[in-house]
């Protein structure tokens, strides 16, 4: 399967057609903007939602293996428990699903805006949950005991900007997340960063 992300957040904004190709997908906390072709679950009572659940509660009422794709957009920083969230996430995503979430970037003041946000991520804030990083290897099998292998990783909006300056920044914080975190975010934040998981089982 190729990387979702890029077909996902289109140059003109989230794509308005399904691209899922059969795969089963959920969206979590869809709101009003569902993923075509994916079943949508939120607390909100409103059309586009599917299933009607307040996802603190676990486990969620779905069953276990039945998903190809998961899709969070704006959704893991307001969870009460993300560590509990990424498991239940795990526990109905079949093996070898992809996984795919944005949140607020730290250094965005969108991230502090809105009161029900609780948390805050730079770019290695899943590398805790990921096989082969050095965060995992470090601490990481301490959390948790399940696993994800990073495929992808996009500051501000995912693809190539049409904007040359502000592709060559982009070109420039992907390389050297580190520097940009620390450094460089401080004069430049992002809005956002974005994930491309695969669930390993």
């Amino acid at each position: 399967m190729d990387l979702l992300v890029p077909k996902i957040y289109t140059p003109d904004g989230l794509v308005k057609n399904n691209i899922l190709e059969g795969k089963r997908a959920l969206d979590v906390g869809c709101g009003s903007r569902k993923l075509p072709g994916a079943v949508g679950i939120d607390i909100l009572r409103i059309p586009e939602v599917d299933i009607v659940y307040n996802l603190s509660i676990f486990p969620w009422p779905l069953r276990e293996n039945e998903f190809d794709v998961i899709f969070m957009s704006h959704c893991l920083e307001h969870m009460d428990d993300p560590l509990k969230t990424l498991s239940e996430i795990h526990r109905i995503s079949r093996s070898g699903a992809r996984v795919i979430i944005q949140v607020p970037y730290f250094r965005s003041t969108d991230a502090y805006t809105d009161p029900t946000h609780r948390h805050f991520f730079t770019s290695h804030s899943l590398d805790y949950f990921c096989e082969g990083e050095k965060i995992t290897n470090d601490c990481g099998a301490s959390y948790v005991p399940f696993r994800f292998r990073k495929l992808g990783l996009w500051y501000a909006w995912p693809g190539v900007s049409r904007n040359p300056l502000r592709q060559f920044l982009k070109t420039f914080m992907h390389r050297y997340p580190q520097y940009y975190d620390q450094y460089l975010s401080l004069l430049v934040p992002v809005a956002s960063i974005t994930w491309e998981l695969e669930v390993i089982k």
